[in-house]
């Protein structure tokens, strides 16, 4: 479950970094269901939902969860299709990097 490592990275970089932001998709027609998940887990950033076979087209995905970090120049930087939590480290030092481009 990737999202609840995602917040605690965002709450470790937002302060120093205010232009960090992350957006969750929900995928799952069920906004019910994600925002009983968002208060559980206590995620404070932002959530979207869009269609399965919108997100899978335009991302050129079928397997989830994705995390797309996206430059300062608007481009996707690092796309990465599934988690771990051993791939918290990896993603909060990929981060740090985008954040410190220029």
């Amino acid at each position: 479950m990737e999202l609840p490592h995602v917040q605690t990275i965002y709450e470790k970089l937002h302060e120093e970094h205010p232009d960090f932001q992350v957006l969750a998709v929900e995928i799952n027609n069920d906004r019910d269901g994600a925002d009983e998940f968002i208060a559980e887990h206590g995620l404070t950033f932002i959530f979207a939902s869009a269609d399965r076979d919108f997100v899978g087209e335009k991302f050129n995905t079928a397997y989830y969860p994705n995390t797309f970090l996206i430059g300062r120049d608007s481009r996707i930087k690092q796309h990465h299709v599934g988690f771990r939590e051993s791939d918290a480290e990896n993603l909060e030092r990929e981060i740090l990097e985008l954040l410190q481009e220029r």
